[in-house]
């Protein structure tokens, strides 16, 4: 009994657009009839449903046969090897990295695509460099107004955007300035932008910073950071209490303990001992709680969140939280055993307190109190916080609607775009 067979559909098709030489192998081709090819040549592509994509099926097939052509064999199949050596360094490397490999060395990446020889496809090599052809675009007009005077390299009259020479030399006398000696970088940012003295984000005042040699890159750090602690939503919502120590120049040991807000960060009280007990740790807690809650209000609640250290969790603290009743309802909370969360809030306060007293060079035993009264002042009243951007704790404690306010500076974009427009690239 003869069995019917039944050919794929792929082998008609490869007939009837004549590269079954190319894709099929010989000894199959012999073992169909000939009376069966000839009748798969003569199909007409209107008998077949998407006969109108039959053109592009065409013209890719036709692509398909010349990869598969023997004299191009070995082309295409180093083409293959370096497309699989591509994905892999993608996949190694990591599509971002590559893109910032890519934008570090854009100057050569712009010289490699103009020296292409003509037959190749730029916009190919583009996407293939993860790079959209028009970004390429800009960058290769962008050379055309390069400037050694200007701190990006680029014309101010062409880019006018730009910081102005005028913004320039406030980052450098503000950056420069004792006074802020003891402040972050974004602080500085903060505070000259809270000013009106310059109208730039603070990526980009980093990035001019780090250009004009003020300041140097960051090391990323090796140890694992910890993951966040609790949020508020207001002040006097949560709070942190923690003690740290400081040694003296003339080697004499002090104890800081304080109480921080965790919405706007502000150092509500704080006490500076000898000794680390819990009769000092309660001086700042009574402080704190006292300033803050001075009326009865009704349904006031606040959680203190404190390691689990016996100046922390004591009879006496206990004690001071039941008496505190009739101002505030009170649930002390220690970290990594009544809540998940850890109290790294303070302990950053604390790291701003020990850079701060490390940059003001030797400390010795009869100025550390006057240091740290200086430093909480700083802090809470003058200083903008990295986490409020323009705006100090003070002023978010008393005020926590100012965050959802951003500062004016349409003016100072106009001034910095009008005074590139008349600048002299050969006067700064």
């Amino acid at each position: 009994m003869n069995i019917y067979k039944s050919y794929h559909s792929a082998v008609k098709t490869s007939f009837a657009l004549g590269i079954q030489n190319q894709v099929l192998p010989t000894t199959f081709i012999k073992s169909i009839p000939r009376s069966t090819t000839q009748n798969w040549k003569e199909i007409s592509a209107e008998k077949f449903v998407g006969g109108e994509f039959a053109t592009q099926i065409e013209t890719d097939l036709d692509k398909v046969k010349t990869l598969l052509d023997e004299r191009v064999k070995k082309l295409t199949t180093a083409f293959y090897s370096f497309c699989r050596l591509y994905i892999s360094i993608l996949e190694f490397i990591g599509k971002k990295n590559f893109e910032k490999i890519i934008l570090q060395n854009k100057e050569s990446v712009i010289d490699l695509v103009n020296n292409l020889p003509v037959e190749f496809d730029r916009h190919m090599v583009c996407k293939f460099l993860q790079i959209t052809p028009h970004q390429f675009k800009i960058w290769n007009n962008n050379r055309l107004y390069r400037c050694i005077f200007t701190a990006i390299g680029y014309c101010r009259k062409r880019f006018p955007n730009q910081i102005s020479q005028k913004e320039i030399n406030v980052l450098k006398s503000l950056m420069s300035r004792k006074r802020f000696q003891t402040w972050s970088t974004a602080s500085i940012w903060g505070y000259a932008v809270k000013k009106c003295h310059v109208s730039m984000s603070r990526t980009s005042w980093y990035r001019y910073c780090l250009g004009l040699g003020i300041s140097e890159k960051r090391k990323p750090e090796n140890k694992p950071r910890k993951k966040d602690s609790v949020k508020a939503t207001r002040p006097n919502q949560i709070w942190h209490i923690d003690v740290t120590e400081f040694v003296t120049a003339d080697n004499v040991k002090f104890y800081v303990h304080t109480v921080l807000d965790n919405f706007s960060r502000k150092i509500l009280a704080y006490t500076i001992s000898r000794d680390k007990t819990a009769r000092t740790r309660l001086i700042s807690l009574k402080e704190a709680i006292f300033s803050q809650f001075k009326t009865q209000l009704s349904n006031q609640d606040l959680d203190i969140i404190a390691d689990g250290g016996p100046e922390n969790d004591n009879f006496r603290v206990r004690n001071l939280i039941r008496n505190s009743k009739s101002l505030v309802n009170i649930q002390l909370k220690i970290a990594k055993r009544d809540v998940t969360y850890s109290n790294s809030m303070i302990e950053g306060n604390f790291k701003i307190l020990k850079q701060f007293l490390r940059k003001r060079g030797e400390i010795f035993s009869y100025t550390f109190h006057k240091e740290i009264d200086f430093f909480v002042r700083d802090y809470n009243a003058i200083r903008p916080h990295y986490e409020h951007s323009t705006y100090t704790p003070d002023e978010v404690h008393q005020n926590p609607e100012c965050l959802n306010v951003k500062p004016l500076l349409d003016r100072i974009n106009k001034e910095r775009q009008e005074s590139n427009r008349k600048s002299c690239c050969k006067v700064l």
